[in-house]
């Protein structure tokens, strides 16, 4: 009876043994050469702009990673539009946005250390990632530069910066709300006048600390120095012809860190920016170091407020569509990119 019981122990405890290894063997395959589910592989696109130009400064990603592995599941494409993502083999879906532009596409990523190339992905417009304000002006036209051929940026409301002011005077509380609505506002400049409205500046103001975005060019400034009312006072004078891209990310998305733009210092310049919830993405080339941007004199600017952003340039962004002082069109390149960017 005892050696019986002796007997039976003994098998149990080898079969017990057997079951372990092979647990042990099964999860040790799980991720090698056999093609187990975590293992990955590389699959690369192509992003293309609106417009179909390559489109550099996109987040391209797998819609649906995986949770239970470490791995590169999102990039940002460079000049060329392209980017390497690493993928479980099989279907997968590719999510390409900047902004309010979205591309998806599927594809079958191979089980090779070679990769998969996807077919190309073209960015479209989704109003439900957010809608656009244009607001029209006398000195600047931004307008123009969304539909141009080089952006394709087509759907957009808009207004005129007159009926803003008369709007801001008659409840300006009920403007900010009528605001809200609008994930980008681009605001053209209107040649200088802007000194004598500031209650609109301080409506951009409560928008954008709500989280709402602005962009514009020139005397958008004039807003500013009411929103930052310590700042964007002290001008100063650069003689200047190059613009140099600080930003590294918007440098791999442009393809190039210096660029000549002929009048770049013509327009107001600033010394005095914040020195906080601030991102310089580009200055004059060989310019003096200021307050706040230390590679020099600054012309594109980030300004965070709240939980939103007013990024501003010096300079009226149909500037950068000119083709006789841009023949291989590498500016637009800047103005496509903020255009998409928020």
């Amino acid at each position: 009876m005892k050696k019986s019981l002796a007997i039976l122990v003994v098998m149990l405890i080898a079969v017990g043994l057997a079951s372990i290894q092979f647990a042990c063997k099964k999860d040790d395959n799980s991720g090698g050469p056999g093609g187990g589910s975590s293992d990955l592989y590389p699959v690369t696109a192509t992003v293309l702009g609106p417009s179909g130009s390559p489109q550099g400064g996109a987040t391209l990603s797998l819609q649906n990673p995986p949770t239970n592995v470490t791995g590169t599941f999102s990039t940002v494409t460079d000049s060329s539009g392209k980017g390497t993502i690493q993928s479980p083999a099989g279907q997968q879906t590719l999510l390409a946005r900047l902004g309010v532009f979205e591309a998806t596409i599927n594809v079958n990523v191979l089980a090779s250390a070679s990769g998969t190339s996807a077919p190309p992905m073209t960015l479209t417009q989704h109003t439900t990632l957010g809608k656009t304000l244009v607001i029209y002006a006398d000195c600047e036209n931004i307008e123009d530069v969304l539909r141009d051929s080089a952006i394709a940026y087509t759907q957009f409301d808009a207004t005129t910066v007159d009926s803003m002011r008369i709007r801001a005077a008659a409840d300006s509380t009920a403007l900010l709300n009528w605001l809200k609505q609008y994930h980008v506002v681009f605001s053209d400049c209107n040649c200088g006048d802007e000194k004598n409205f500031p209650l609109l500046a301080r409506v951009y103001g409560q928008y954008v600390t709500q989280g709402g975005n602005i962009y514009g060019g020139h005397y958008n400034y004039m807003n500013l120095q009411n929103i930052f009312p310590q700042y964007y006072k002290t001008g100063v004078h650069s003689s200047g012809d190059s613009l140099k891209i600080v930003n590294q990310t918007l440098s791999v998305a442009l393809g190039y860190t210096v660029i000549q733009f002929s009048g770049i210092s013509s327009y107001e310049l600033f010394s005095d920016i914040p020195t906080s919830n601030v991102t310089v993405y580009g200055v004059i080339l060989n310019s003096t170091p200021t307050t706040g941007s230390p590679e020099g004199i600054p012309v594109i600017i980030e300004n965070r407020i709240g939980s939103g952003k007013y990024l501003w340039t010096d300079y009226h962004n149909q500037d950068l569509l000119n083709i006789y002082t841009d023949p291989s069109h590498r500016l637009v390149r800047i103005v496509r990119y903020f255009l998409y960017y928020f």
